[in-house]
């Protein structure tokens, strides 16, 4: 009479790790070691990362281009216009053309990426409200009704 339920149990049990082991696998994979050394906040130097970095590599452009547009530094205390923009993804001939509804949308975008609900990063769900609070308060609005 208990056997069943306890081997039920154990079934139970053994489901949910290994759905848990394939979610994070399948998260970790798409990391890369800059990625996990930004996590464990383990600085990497351009000059140390490009030297072993390989031309050979079919990623090389797109990490040289990640390189190029995106610093490999923490965030300040409070955050900047600046970096708002960065974590938004708004950059060059954009902010130019810059209104609220731009700011909404990639707001919108991002956080349908990124929601705690739906697997995604609760510290990245707080960098991109805070980075639409700022911009929403910065000089870039005031005129703007």
């Amino acid at each position: 009479m208990v056997l069943p339920i306890i081997v039920g149990i154990g079934a139970t049990m053994v489901a949910l790790t290994a759905k848990s082991t394939i979610a994070a696998y399948r998260k970790f994979v798409l990391l890369t070691p800059q990625m996990i050394a930004s996590l464990n906040n383990i600085k990497l130097t351009d000059s140390e990362s490009d030297s072993r970095l390989d031309k050979t590599d079919p990623n090389y452009s797109h990490i040289r281009f990640l390189r190029s547009h995106y610093p490999n530094a923490p965030f300040k205390e409070s955050m900047t216009e600046q970096e708002a923009l960065l974590v938004l993804g708004i950059e060059g001939d954009e902010i130019m053309n810059f209104n609220k509804k731009m700011l909404r949308d990639r707001y919108r975008k991002l956080m349908i990426l990124n929601h705690p609900d739906k697997n995604g990063s609760q510290y990245i769900s707080q960098k991109i409200n805070q980075a639409k609070e700022v911009l929403e308060n910065s000089y870039i609005f005031k005129n703007e009704r």
